[in-house]
Order: C-alpha cells, then structure tokens, then sequence
C-alpha cells in the first residue's frame, strides 16, 4: 500500500510539473513581450530643411517625429564640416527608437568663430518650432563638432553631449559639467583622448567611452544608438526596457568578443551592458571575469603602453615637422608602412593612430604656412611627405592647389583642384574663400556649382 501510494504521487508531481513548464515558459513571453510592447519604434517624418526666424542664414536640416505627445528631448548634431544634412543621416537609425527632435546645423562647422550664439538661436528656434524644451537640450558632434559640442555643454545649461572623434578638454573625466559619451575609432588618431581603463574607475560615473573598429570617421548607427540611450534613455518613454535589452544583447556580444580575442571591445561591451542596466547580473560576472583574467590585464596594459609610447612619437614627429625634409619623411612612412603591413590586432591599430596622427599634423602645417607664409621653403617638404602619408585624400590635393595658386601657377593649382575634386573634396565654404568663382564654375561639376551659389 505505502508503495503504490508513493506511486501515485510521483505521477502526480510528474503531471503537475508537465503543467508548470509550458505555464512558466508561458509567463517568460509575456514578460518578455510586455516589455518589447513598451519599446515602439518611432515613426519620424522625412527629414526636412529649416532656417532660424531671427537670421536666415542659420539654416538646418531636421527630424521630427510624426505623432509624438508632450514635450520631446532636443538632439543639435555638429558636423565637423558643416553638413547639417550627413548629420542627420547619421543619427537617422540610431534613434528610430528613442523620440526626439533632431537639428543638424548647417551653418556651424570647425573653427566657425560664432558657434555659441548659433547654437543659442538653433535652440531658440527649436523651442519656437517644436516640441522641446530648453530643459531637455543634448549636443552631439563629430571631430571638431564634438570639441564645440563640449565647450558650449561647459558654460550652457546641456543635459548630455555625445563626442565622437574627439575628446573633451579636461585633465580629468571627473570633470565634466553633465554626462558625457565618447565614441572613437581604434585607428583615430584622437582615440588616446577617449581612453580609459574601466578596472580603474569606481562607482557611479556620468561618462563613458565606445570604440569600434574604425578609424577618424562617424561612428556606426549601433555605437550612436547606444550613446544616445546612455545619455537619453532614462528620459524617453521605453527607455528603460530599451535600456535592459540593449544590456542583455551587450553580455552575449562581449562573450563573442572575449572568443575572437577583441579583448578592449569585450571589456567595453560588458561594462556598458553593466552601466545600461545594473541588475544584469549576468554582465557583472562577466566584467569581473575579464578583469581577473591574467591575459586580457596584459592585453590592456599592452594597449596602454602604446597609447604612452604614441604621445612621444606624435611630440618628436611635430617637432621634425619644422625641421625635417621630404627624404627624411620617406624613410619614417616607409618604416611605419612596413609595421602596419607585419603587425595586426591592437599593435597594427597602435601604428595607424600614429600615421592618422602624420596626416593631420601635415594638414594644419601647410593650412597655416599657406595661408600665412607661402614663401617658406618647408612647405614643398611638407606637401611631399603628405602625399605619401595619404594619397588618396582629397585635402592633400587641395593644399597642393593652394600652394600654385599663391605661387601664380594658375594652371598648376587648377590641375590639382581638380584632382581633389574628382577624390571627393566637397568643402564649398573653403572653396569659396580660397578661389574666384569663375575658376570653380569653370572646373566643378554643374551639380556642384549649384551647391556652391
């Protein structure tokens, strides 16, 4: 009797454990479902041009939401060039999830000297137009974009500035005047701005840093969409659940990562998953594992005496911009060539900062010996070796016509205009200011001399 009665209810645990599985795997679907429910994806309208009421030369282009209730967070976008519509493109997909007015300026671009009031009347002008307030006002930009999206956010009242390719100005992180995210490519030349080790930072912070595979570039939708949920999320309706599935898709990515050996990108993978949502237990674990672990220490302190070892290199290369001739320079790019050819991973990344470093340093040598004292004979050297550096970019043939041009070889400077032309140069404002316009009508396309007048 006592074993047919022990029988009898292991059958009927056995039948009511049949009935609690699929009920439980039921109730994990709507959990889950609930919470895809609160995250809807936000129908914009197309992107739109638009020109402030108070100077009509403060044009932009904008995102606005179709239906949208109550007041909206306000997103300005500076582009480094000045190309408020790239701007806006750019961010297009990353906030197809997370409501808000986006403006990208026009007019604002690097080294624009009246940035701070035309940031002031795009907001003024947004607040007049749209849905926003000037309690919600975010700041994105890119490269020098970034440098005035964090100097305005130091003196204006901002909630959050998203830099990408560029860094802020601060000796310290601690130092930010409101939340802070910072993208940057592995091979830009800025990334060492951006850096820091996460196993050295405590508590609660208002900053964080991305990286992607990439060089000095706007960043992919996926690493925009994040920084905007960073600085964003917590405000928007479905933020939250945003906020934790984004956590949960960044563990299972940082144990991707820790198996292809991309041991920075698992280690920022894990901490944002972390930071998006605290109680993710899950990418705790995994954070400490990493941590732990003796190898990805010395792959990251590896890193980090790169980034030192880069400072030295970027201090010496300045000064022999001054002194060295193009001989001299071919040797340095030819060795540097040969290490980014033999070496990859981190060490190959290390060697392309450095030459990404080359590049620019040449650029704003010539743009001001040009400009300022066309007659010095370093320029010729200058103009040699940046052409080896980068003899793809367009701003490399753009100097070479500069220089003619002050030299009164008008042939010669059309012939390298040209040339930066047909490899993309598309900086109107320059081109109006460094050429008569019956020289640009006379070599750009007719669809680009439209954009010039």
């Amino acid at each position: 009797m006592h074993s047919k009665t022990h029988k009898l209810l292991r059958l009927k645990h056995f039948y009511s454990m049949r009935l609690i599985y699929p009920l439980l795997f039921l109730l994990f679907l709507y959990n889950a479902c609930s919470r895809e429910k609160e995250i809807i994806a936000v129908a914009y309208r197309p992107v739109a041009e638009g020109r402030c009421n108070a100077d009509t030369t403060n044009a932009y282009h904008y995102l606005l939401p179709g239906h949208q209730a109550g007041n909206l967070p306000l997103l300005i976008i500076l582009d480094s060039g000045g190309d408020g519509l790239l701007a806006v493109h750019k961010v297009a997909t990353a906030v197809s999830r997370i409501p808000c007015v986006v403006i990208g300026s026009d007019l604002v671009r690097n080294n624009f000297p009246g940035y701070v009031l035309a940031i002031d009347m795009l907001i003024e002008d947004a607040c007049q137009k749209f849905p926003v307030t000037k309690e919600q006002v975010y700041i994105a930009g890119f490269s020098g974009g970034a440098r005035m999206a964090f100097e305005y956010a130091r003196y204006h009242p901002v909630k959050g500035v998203l830099m990408c390719g560029a860094g802020p100005t601060v000796k310290s992180f601690r130092e930010l005047p409101c939340p802070v995210y910072m993208i940057a490519g592995t091979t830009d030349f800025n990334f060492a701005e951006m850096y820091y080790n996460p196993w050295k930072t405590s508590g609660q912070h208002n900053f964080l840093a991305d990286y992607f595979k990439g060089s000095h570039e706007w960043p992919p939708a996926d690493k925009l969409m994040e920084g905007l949920l960073f600085l964003i999320g917590r405000s928007v309706q479905g933020g939250e659940s945003l906020l934790k599935l984004e956590s949960d898709e960044l563990t299972e990515d940082a144990d991707s990562l820790i198996a292809m050996d991309e041991t920075l990108l698992a280690v920022k993978a894990a901490e944002k998953a972390h930071i998006f949502n605290p109680n993710n237990k899950a990418a705790r674990k995994l954070f400490e594992k990493i941590r732990t672990n003796r190898k990805y220490v010395r792959n990251m302190l590896a890193i980090e005496s790169d980034l030192a070892l880069e400072n030295k290199i970027n201090q010496a290369y300045s000064q022999a911009s001054v002194e060295q001739d193009s001989i001299w320079w071919t040797r340095e790019i030819r060795q540097l060539s040969i290490e980014i050819t033999n070496n990859s991973g981190d060490r190959k990344d290390h060697f392309l900062r450095i030459k990404g470093f080359l590049g620019i340093l040449f650029y704003s040598q010539l743009n001001t010996l040009i400009r300022s004292q066309s007659d010095s004979p370093q320029i010729v050297q200058l103009l040699a070796a940046y052409r080896m550096a980068e003899p793809e970019n367009p701003d490399v043939y753009y100097a070479y016509a500069m220089y003619a041009w002050k030299q009164g070889d008008e042939q010669l400077s059309r012939k390298y205009l040209k040339m930066s032309l047909a490899l993309g140069f598309r900086d109107t404002v320059k081109l109006e200011s460094d050429f008569p316009a019956a020289v640009l009508h006379e070599i750009v396309s007719q669809e680009f001399a439209k954009a010039i007048h």
